[in-house]
């Protein structure tokens, strides 16, 4: 059988669970304002309960006192009217249970209950009145009085060293017990009053903060909700976010973070003198900084700033993975492509070559301007697959790079010169631009001039008289940009997605590789290219190799 105190338990903490955490807290916080104002009143009551004892015992002692030295005279003159109206009048003034004076040997002289008169004390009562006469010192002590509790008081009666006798004065508990209650009563109303106020402000209290502490939680959550629907374009607003530049009156201005928020999510930035690198190195630091500790503000502004960040990595790390799956789908079409190119090529070689040597053959034994004319349309066209299936060759498998230290200016004026002749012939000018501050850097030379003379032969073909091609370098830091730019008919916007793809030509006659090639020469460089054209304008390569990676290659 179930014990029930364990059900019920169980049940409460079921039915805690379900409320939120700003309830929760309230409720916590209420509780413990409520069992700290319980104890401080109860504690306050039963001080305040002890005093008042301690006050009371104290006036009763006092007139007992006075008791026994107005009685003083009269008991040595033996005046028993007198000593009657001393002891009613004392009964009177504080109302008691009794009052009583007795003389030396122990008899009663005057009572308030006149049938004790003339009674006397039993000598072995030794602790009591009897104790108190032997001895000559004050006494209180506690018994029943018929049925009444009391607390009685005894005082010796002195002139001088003499005991005369004692008075004595015998206080009802009920009543003492009903005066100090009655003292009370303002005091717990006051204090049940100050209780529940503070109570109130408690719980006033406790539900603001609650609602401020959970606030950014709420946020939070519905942030982390809008994540989990696969929504990473999320950031939970903080408004205490500092500018660093202005909080660390910093006026440089070449800092990737000037003008921008959360610096400690950027990588590079120009901090206490010192240019930091990627933020997985900076981030030790950004949480000791002044700007990073102001911004967040306490744990949970840290929280919503780790989060912040954790959302911005996830969506950077899944953006850097769509690429890599891209880019291995499109190694994987270029292998295969490769491979059907290649086997296409030399399959096509040999009949080429058969079909070369017999135009050949008819030209020198038959003549014949018709023959001749046609002859030379096959042999020039059959040249022209010859250096088709060439290029699918040299795009299927493609030579390995070989790196070496070279002048990328000696380079692209190489290249230039391999162009020089036919582009005077057609009218086209060529300028060449070259950083004279560039240092030799590692790279496969031969593979860099393919891919310049591919971009200025497909310049020229863009081109028309009286047009011009530039070509420039150019050193940026630890890269090196050289740029192809030229005043053709340019490239249509939605084109340019896909001049890079092996294959894909704008032209009436090409194989369509020279982009994929030089796309692939960049990226065997660990450089970028990128291309800006306008239709009628002409059109702008842009490629940029990094010095250092290439050093490592």
């Amino acid at each position: 059988m179930k014990c029930p105190s364990r059900t019920i338990t169980r049940m409460s903490t079921k039915a805690a669970s379900r409320l939120n955490l700003g309830l929760k807290f309230s409720i916590a916080v209420t509780m413990i304002i409520g069992i700290t104002m319980l104890a401080v009143a109860s504690l306050i009551i039963s001080y305040q309960r002890e005093a008042l004892r301690q006050n009371t015992e104290t006036s009763n002692l006092a007139m007992t006192r006075n008791l026994a030295h107005d009685a003083a005279e009269s008991l040595l003159q033996f005046d028993p009217l007198r000593l009657d109206e001393l002891v009613n009048t004392m009964h009177g003034v504080a109302p008691s249970a009794y009052a009583m004076i007795v003389d030396a040997n122990g008899m009663v002289v005057a009572h308030t209950k006149r049938s004790l008169l003339g009674t006397t004390l039993p000598r072995q009562d030794l602790g009591g009145l009897s104790g108190a006469l032997a001895d000559g010192k004050e006494r209180i002590r506690e018994y029943r009085y018929g049925k009444e509790p009391v607390k009685e008081f005894s005082v010796p009666i002195r002139i001088g060293d003499k005991v005369l006798g004692l008075a004595t004065i015998g206080y009802s508990l009920r009543d003492i017990d009903a005066v100090i209650e009655g003292r009370l009563g303002k005091l717990k109303k006051y204090i049940y009053m100050i209780s529940a106020i503070i109570l109130l402000g408690g719980i006033a209290g406790a539900f603001a903060v609650s609602n401020f502490l959970t606030t950014p939680l709420r946020r939070l959550k519905d942030r982390m909700m809008d994540v989990q629907t696969g929504n990473l374009e999320v950031e939970v607003e903080n408004a205490r976010v500092v500018k660093c530049w202005e909080r660390l009156a910093c006026d440089k201005r070449e800092c990737p973070s000037y003008g921008k928020l959360r610096c400690w999510a950027i990588a590079g930035t120009f901090c206490h003198g010192t240019v930091q690198g990627a933020i997985a190195q900076k981030i030790g630091d950004c949480r000791t900084c002044a700007v990073y500790r102001e911004s967040c503000g306490d744990e949970l502004g840290e929280l919503v700033e780790v989060f912040n960040q954790m959302v911005k990595d996830l969506s950077f790390n899944l953006q850097e993975l769509k690429k890599a799956d891209a880019e291995k789908a499109r190694l994987e079409r270029l292998s295969a492509l490769g491979e059907m190119a290649a086997t296409v090529a030399h399959e096509t070689k040999n009949p080429l070559n058969s079909i070369r040597v017999a135009t050949s053959y008819l030209k020198k034994n038959f003549h014949g301007d018709i023959l001749t004319e046609f002859l030379s349309i096959i042999e020039e066209e059959v040249m022209r697959l010859n250096d088709m299936t060439s290029n699918f060759l040299g795009f299927s498998k493609p030579a390995p790079l070989f790196f070496k230290v070279s002048d990328l200016n000696d380079v692209v004026k190489a290249t230039v010169e391999l162009i020089r002749q036919e582009a005077t012939d057609r009218n086209i000018e060529v300028i060449v631009l070259t950083d004279e501050h560039i240092l030799p850097m590692p790279c496969d030379a031969s593979a860099i001039k393919q891919a310049l003379l591919n971009l200025l032969l497909n310049a020229m073909d863009a081109s028309k008289e009286g047009d011009s091609i530039a070509i420039s370098t150019e050193s940026s830091g630890d890269r090196v940009r050289v740029t192809v730019q030229d005043t053709g008919s340019g490239i249509d916007a939605e084109k340019i997605a896909n001049i890079f793809k092996p294959f894909y030509t704008t032209k009436t006659r090409g194989s369509g590789l020279g982009l994929a090639v030089v796309d692939r020469i960049v990226k065997e460089h660990k450089g970028t290219i990128a291309v800006e054209s306008e239709v009628g304008k002409g059109t702008r390569f842009a490629i940029e190799l990094p010095v250092r990676d290439n050093a490592k290659a």
